[in-house]
Order: structure tokens, then C-alpha cells, then sequence
């Protein structure tokens, strides 16, 4: 038989649990009651956790969305600046700049495909926080959060059954980071790409993710080609890095990955080492092969912003 103690214990823990989830939602005041509801349902659809888990939700119209947007979204982040400073001033004294570059995660750009209750975006009560930290100890950042609702009004940003953006959106996230290239003036040899338009076979990665079966839909493209033609090919020898997840490599069969952009919109070459779901691992991708770098004069790192709630690693080399 259970003891009036036990019992009292059990019901001061029930008790600080109610006031603990409470006080999580009420830091975040930006996210109307009738979301609150469908965050805490969707999420205990995926298994309750706050944490990564491979899981897709439905959202308005047939749109799907990840778990991690929404943990992303309601969690405390940890702290991960000093990984970031780190990779930065590792580079720095090889005499190699760093960029750092999260791509805005699909709930933030598309949140009223989420729920009717949401419109202009939805951002994460961290990240402009994060962003300014990080600036303010001298790591470049390319933010790309207002630039993609605005555009995204004209040109989708993404689409419904893929977590990765569209050629449109690396297109415009590309040409803020030569912006960013272009101040600094790495005095390389540049060359000359072109944009040519095509389509591809969409992915459909969520769609997969949910049902367990390809979509067939295509997309529209802009692919990145010489003046004879040829498709652009990355050499190991650029100038410049490209590196992360798969938001670095995503449209490379048709030269149209955000590399591929890079160096259409600068003149100058890229080369992209990426892993999949490797968007944190960044630093550690060039453990081994230090070497590599030698002559490089820029490394960008590509990741999902939805990552940024999560550990970073700190770089091996």
C-alpha cells in the first residue's frame, strides 16, 4: 500500500513538473495557445522528447515539417559559442576566414504552412542573440532569416514535401555570402559561370520520412555551367571551402548546391566537403587532413539552423 508519504512526494513532483513545463512556454510569448497545443501534440507524436528524433509531422496543405524545427523552436539552447570562436581563430591564424552560415530552418520561413494561427515567420527567441554573440567575438555571420521571408513572398523559399531549401533560396543565400566575400577581398583568380535553367526530380526527403515512399513531382532549377556549357565541377584546389551538412552539397547532380552558387555569383572557385546530418560536425571534418587547407584562403560553413540548439564540436586539427 502506497504511504500518505509517497504519495505527497509524488504529488510535489507532479506539481513542479506542471509548474516547469509552465514556465517553458511562458518564455515564449511569441507562440499563440491554439500552437502551444499542436507543438506539445506533434511532438508527443514523435516520442515526447525534447530532443532529435528522425520524425516528420503534417502541417497545412499537405506540408510537412521535421521534429527538430519544433525542438529547435521551444528549447533552451546550449551553449555552444566557444566551439564556434574556436574554429574561427584555428583558422585565422592559417590565414584562412571563416564564414559561418545557418540556413533559415523551414518552420521559421514557412510557419503559417505549419498553422493558420502563425504568418511572417517565426524565429527562435535564441538566435538573434546567438547571432549577435557571435559577431561581437569577431565571427562573421551571414543571417539570412529576413531576407528569406521577404523574398519568400515572391519566391518560395521552400516547398512542401522537402526540408532543404530551393534553388531559389540558395541562389539568394549564396549571394549574401559573395556579398560578404566580395568586402574581403581575397585577391584570387576569378573566372566566369553561368545560371542555366532546367528540372530535376524533386526529393521529397520529408515526404519519404512520413509515408515511406518517394513523391513524384519535379522542380525547376537554375544549374551552374560554363561558357561551352558543362556543368560546374568543384576543384580541390579553390580557393574556397565549402562545408556541413547536406544544406552544402543539396543539388549537386544538377551543379546547382549552394557551392556551385558561390562561385557563379563570385568569379572565384569552391570546392564542398559535406556530411549528411553533419551540420555540428563541421570542425571536425578537416581531422586528418590538415594539409588541405594549405593555400586556402576562405572556409564556409553551411548548416540548418534548426541545429543551433544542440552541441557544436570543436575543431581536430
Amino acid at each position: 500500500m502506497v504511504s500518505r508519504k509517497c504519495l505527497m512526494v509524488a504529488l510535489g513532483l507532479a506539481t513542479v513538473a506542471a509548474m516547469l513545463v509552465t514556465a517553458w512556454w511562458s518564455l515564449r510569448p511569441e507562440i499563440p495557445p491554439e500552437v502551444q497545443e499542436q507543438i506539445e501534440d506533434d511532438l508527443e507524436k514523435c516520442g515526447g522528447e525534447l530532443k532529435e528524433a528522425r520524425c516528420a509531422v503534417n502541417g497545412v496543405d499537405d506540408w510537412i515539417f521535421l521534429q527538430e524545427s519544433l525542438v529547435n523552436l521551444v528549447v533552451d539552447w546550449k551553449e555552444n559559442l566557444n566551439s564556434f570562436v574556436a574554429f574561427n581563430d584555428s583558422l585565422e591564424v592559417r590565414g584562412i576566414k571563416l564564414v559561418v552560415v545557418p540556413v533559415p530552418d523551414k518552420l521559421q520561413i514557412e510557419a503559417e504552412h505549419y498553422s493558420e494561427e502563425l504568418s511572417g515567420g517565426i524565429v527562435a527567441p535564441q538566435y538573434e542573440e546567438w547571432v549577435d554573440a557571435l559577431q561581437d567575438e569577431g565571427v562573421v555571420v551571414v543571417d539570412a532569416v529576413e531576407e528569406f521571408l521577404e523574398k519568400n513572398e515572391e519566391t518560395p523559399m521552400f516547398e512542401a514535401y522537402e526540408s532543404h531549401y530551393t534553388s531559389a533560396g540558395r541562389q539568394l543565400l549564396a549571394q549574401m555570402i559573395a556579398d560578404t566575400i566580395n568586402e574581403m577581398d581575397l585577391d584570387v583568380p576569378r573566372g566566369e559561370w553561368f545560371l542555366r535553367d532546367t528540372v530535376v526530380p524533386g526529393s521529397g526527403n520529408l515526404y519519404h520520412l512520413k509515408y515511406n515512399s518517394y513523391p513524384d513531382y519535379d522542380v525547376r532549377v537554375l544549374k551552374t555551367v560554363d561558357a561551352e556549357g558543362k556543368r560546374y565541377h568543384g576543384s580541390k584546389d579553390a580557393p574556397i571551402v565549402v562545408i556541413g551538412d547536406s544544406n552544402a552539397d543539396f543539388g549537386w547532380n544538377s551543379s546547382s548546391n549552394i557551392g556551385a552558387y558561390i562561385a557563379q555569383a563570385t568569379g572565384i572557385k569552391t570546392f564542398t566537403r559535406s556530411r549528411i546530418g553533419g551540420g555540428n560536425l563541421g570542425p571536425t571534418l578537416f581531422k586528418g587532413r590538415s594539409k588541405f587547407l594549405e593555400g586556402k584562403k576562405m572556409v564556409v560553413w553551411v548548416f540548418d539552423g534548426r541545429e543551433l540548439y544542440g552541441d557544436f564540436s570543436m575543431p581536430e586539427f
